[in-house]
Formats: C-alpha cells, sequence, structure tokens
C-alpha cells in the first residue's frame, strides 16, 4: 500500500487542483446523489490504491476541484477540512458549547471549521501541551488534558476506549457525540448515560462531493501554524524521524511539497 490521500497539484494548464480521494463507482444512487464516501464499492486513493507518495497517481477527472488561490499548505488541508466539517454537519450543526477531544489534524481543522462557522465557546482536549497552545491560538476558548463538565456536542478525533466515554459521560442529556477518530472492530460505550440521557451517537466517515468542495472555501483561511513545509528531498529523513518518536511535539502535520515556500 502507498499512502496518501490529502494532496493536490497542477494540471498540464497551470490549474492547481486538490484531489477528492474517495473512488466510488459512480453509478449506484449514493455516488449520484455526490455521497461517493458511502458507496458499496468505494476505493479510497492512499488506502485501496496508490496514494500520493507513489510515482504517479491516476485521478478521475471527476475527482478534481480546482484550487487557484489555495497555498500548497492550505491544499494539504482541503480534506481533514472536508472530514471535519461534514462531522460538524452529521452532529446537527451545533452553534455553541461544543468540545473537541483530539488536537491533531482532523481536530484542528474542525476548530477552524466551528470558527468560520461562528460557533462560541468551543472546547479543545488534548495531553500535549504544544498542541493546546496551538488550539488556544487558532480561536478555541479554553483548554484542557482531559475532558470535564457537560457540553451540548462533543466531537471525539482521538479514538481511543477512554476518550469515548469521556465524550458521552461529558455530554448533556439530549446531546450528541460524534465519533471520527480511528476506532477497532468494536465501540464500548456504558449504556446507562448514553440510554437514559436520551444522548445521540453519531457514527462519522470522510465526507460528501459537496462538502470537499465547501472545505475548499474554508481552506483559503487557514493558517495552521501547527503545519511544517519540508521538501521533497528531505522526505525520507523526516519519516525516519517520526517512525523513531521524534520531531517537535507541537507539529501536528507535515506536508511534503517539491518546492515548499
Amino acid at each position: 500500500m502507498i499512502l496518501g490521500h490529502e494532496f493536490g497539484g497542477r494540471l498540464k494548464d497551470g490549474t492547481q487542483v486538490v484531489v477528492n480521494p474517495m473512488l466510488g463507482c459512480t453509478s449506484c444512487e449514493l455516488c449520484r446523489a455526490g455521497n461517493t464516501h458511502l458507496c458499496s464499492r468505494l476505493r479510497v486513493l492512499g488506502f485501496h490504491q496508490a496514494g500520493a507518495y507513489a510515482q504517479e497517481v491516476a485521478v478521475p477527472v471527476r475527482n478534481l476541484v480546482a484550487a487557484p488561490s489555495l497555498s500548497a499548505l492550505q491544499c494539504s488541508l482541503v480534506e481533514p477540512i472536508a472530514t471535519g466539517l461534514h462531522a460538524w454537519v452529521r452532529a446537527g450543526r451545533p452553534m455553541f458549547d461544543v468540545a473537541i477531544i483530539g488536537a491533531g489534524a482532523i481536530g484542528m481543522c474542525l476548530l477552524h471549521v466551528l470558527n468560520q462557522a461562528g460557533v462560541v465557546g468551543i472546547t479543545v482536549i488534548d495531553p500535549i501541551r504544544e498542541r493546546l497552545d496551538h488550539a488556544l491560538a487558532d480561536g478555541a476558548t479554553a483548554v484542557a488534558a482531559r475532558l470535564t463538565g457537560a457540553h451540548q456536542a462533543v466531537f471525539e478525533a482521538a479514538g481511543t476506549p477512554g476518550t469515548r466515554e469521556d465524550a458521552l459521560l461529558c455530554t448533556v442529556p439530549g446531546g450528541t457525540v460524534t465519533l471520527i477518530g480511528l476506532h477497532g472492530d468494536r465501540v464500548s460505550l456504558p449504556a446507562r448515560p448514553f440510554l437514559l440521557g436520551d444522548r445521540t451517537v453519531y457514527g462519522c466517515f470522510a465526507y460528501s462531493e459537496d462538502e470537499f468542495r465547501q472545505a475548499v472555501r474554508i481552506a483559503a483561511s487557514i493558517k495552521a501554524p501547527w503545519s511544517e513545509m519540508i521538501s521533497l528531498a528531505d522526505a525520507e529523513v523526516e519519516f525516519a524521524a517520526r517512525l523513531a518518536g521524534q520531531g517537535p511535539p507541537g507539529r501536528v502535520k507535515t506536508v511534503i511539497c517539491p518546492n515548499p515556500t
């Protein structure tokens, strides 16, 4: 498997594009409605077939979205922004008192989506202090190492049993929990607060074609100081450092570009 599903490039005529990596069958009812991410025959670039790190990548024309005003960094963030946007839509577009567990790339992109939408009162949870500092700088109202209190909506973007349980226990009765973080084959949640609290838990995967296009527009305003651009020539050394657990703790994302600026 050759990774790489968050990427963009230029066409031969110079047009800059970003790539929607969700390859649906194009003919089923879900695909015709723009929900290619739900296609029963879905293939994802970088997972089911070669992604952006391959020498060459074949991309259907319908999966290219023009992004003439975006920087290379912003192009690489369209995909996680689309994931964050879809999570917010799945949760019913809550507008106040929300929490995000996990200040990784998706959590930080979700924070940007919420800020752009005008959401009031955003708490970000992460055990790494440097990431919390980034969250505060990017518009979080409050930060902490672990979630407490009771929130209208919680987005779980860490993917651990403990954070999933925290998400449910720290949601108000009638509130929503949206699971974004990668999970194992089974999800275990305490039944009493789930059932007696009349809470709703949403599964969340990827995004629709329209949400991906919306993410291109949202990406135009993201700064992402928690990301770093590196050259293709330095990629091997950087990857080796990540595999060895090295690197600045506050660096959430590393973006490879032939000529970073």
